[in-house]
């Protein structure tokens, strides 16, 4: 019989009984079948002073039995292994010290260079899991196992900003990149579309490894698929491989990364796109939010409820973010 609140870790990849994790505290009994959790987006990519801190008090004040990230928590991107560390020191305790439990997902910003990476490995172990709580079953994928394809030159651009950022959180990135980029600076360059911004890149093997988990866990009534990247949003056969895995249960995909909330239905189900939890303005448009999103699971169903950060403040339905549904494929 599967237990009521478990973690799922690749043994073949990772090893058996590894202490570490990319999370912090520990899933608490289940109080009966329902239970409360929330959904933080991406801080990053110029954070904005003071908003992340802002949705981690609007979280802990749902009083949730655990919350997730997205990804996307430091600036990151760093070369040198020792700004990777200093970065996630100042991150992690904010993360550790909300008092209640905290699943991250790995985002392009945590996790893209070879020196992200080997700091991550370094102190939270796995880059992709599973867990269960009651009968409501999570997949946390890795997005980002792509190598990194960005000009020598953008790069260091983007760590000079960033480090003039946590000198200054109260400056404005794009402020600091033009400042940095001087005379040869064109606003084009931090204009983004989706076609140039999504490229997520999942692995085979951890498609393997959730075939597994859910194979285990049939009898669950929810299942949630965590991705840093909306990867609904470009053609990809082991993403729809997953897809198909799926079918035939309820379940939701939550992605990141676009800072921009939207919601996408497709075959009956939903995959939301977070907007952000203090991240760069990218995209105009209703979905331009700072948020977190509250997630009410009752008789085994999600009921999910927007939760504004700026002006005053206030809750949106979900149902205001849905665009037309995608295209079968």
């Amino acid at each position: 019989m599967t237990t009521i609140r478990q973690l799922f870790i690749d043994e073949a990849k990772f090893g058996k009984g590894t202490a570490k994790g990319p999370w912090f505290g520990e899933l608490p009994v289940p109080r009966g079948g329902d239970f409360d959790f929330a959904f933080i987006s991406d801080r990053t990519g110029g954070a904005v002073h003071k908003m992340f801190e802002k949705g981690l008090e609007a979280a802990k004040k749902l009083n949730p039995d655990f919350v997730v990230s997205i990804g996307d928590l430091v600036e990151g991107y760093w070369t040198d292994e020792a700004e990777a560390r200093e970065e996630w020191d100042r991150i992690d305790p904010m993360l550790a010290g909300l008092g209640v439990p905290v699943f991250q997902t790995v985002g392009n910003h945590d996790y893209k260079t070879e020196a992200m990476i080997r700091v991550w490995r370094e102190r939270k172990g796995v880059d992709y899991y599973a867990f269960r709580y009651g009968r409501t079953l999570f997949l946390v994928a890795n997005t980002e196992t792509a190598p990194l394809s960005l000009p020598e030159t953008m790069l260091e651009l983007m760590q000079q900003a960033n480090r003039a950022l946590i000198r200054n959180p109260e400056a404005l990135f794009v402020d600091l990149f033009r400042d940095l980029a001087g005379d040869g600076f064109s606003a084009d360059v931090l204009k983004m579309t989706e076609d140039t911004l999504i490229d997520p890149h999942l692995s085979g093997e951890q498609i393997d490894f959730f075939e597994r988990v859910l194979a285990d866990n049939a009898d669950v009534d929810w299942t949630f698929v965590c991705l840093h990247q909306p990867a609904l949003k470009k053609p990809d056969p082991i993403f729809e491989r997953l897809e198909s895995l799926l079918a035939d249960r309820p379940y939701t995909v939550v992605s990141g990364h676009v800072h921009y909330l939207e919601v996408t239905e497709k075959r009956g189900r939903q995959y939301i796109q977070i907007g952000k939890t203090g991240g760069l303005h990218c995209f105009e448009g209703k979905g331009d939010i700072h948020h977190i999103l509250s997630v009410k699971m009752r008789g085994g169903v999600p009921r999910f409820e927007v939760i504004l950060l700026e002006g005053e403040g206030g809750t949106d339905t979900l149902d205001a973010y849905v665009k037309k549904a995608a295209e079968s494929r």
